[in-house]
């Protein structure tokens, strides 16, 4: 049986905007990438005031962000990863307008958030469906 997620270890484990980005990375791409410049095995480092990580050899510039529910976002990295905790936690679900008083966002950003977070935890995605023949006994 698998141990619970509390509040705690979500915070220990998120301190920052950083450690959310360097998630994304690890998910993304793993521990170590493949640049696409120079085709090197490389360990990207961040890059300074910004969401990318430069190549150690080339300094090719990667963006963890893009193509994500995250891309192009002004709300910071921390909030999009609670408000991914609370409507993963809750049992019940939450509310646009709790989003919006958990995280101190309009009600706007609150319902963008949860419309994209909802589209990412929902079960309609292709991974689930069942192709062929299926028995049941």
């Amino acid at each position: 049986m698998s141990q619970k997620f509390t509040i705690t270890d979500f915070l220990n484990r998120f301190p920052n905007s950083d450690s959310c980005l360097e998630e994304i990375k690890r998910l993304r791409w793993g521990d170590s990438h493949i640049c696409p410049k120079c085709e090197r095995s490389s360990n990207f480092y961040k890059v300074k005031g910004r969401t990318a990580y430069a190549c150690q050899f080339c300094g090719h510039h990667l963006y963890p962000l893009a193509g994500t529910i995250f891309d192009k976002t002004s709300t910071p990295l921390t909030s999009w990863f609670y408000a991914i905790y609370l409507m993963a936690q809750t049992r019940s679900g939450i509310s646009a307008k709790q989003l919006q008083r958990e995280l101190g966002v309009t009600y706007k950003t609150a319902w963008r958030m949860f419309k994209q977070i909802r589209l990412l935890l929902s079960d309609d995605g292709d991974i689930n469906n069942l192709q062929g023949t299926i028995e049941v006994g």
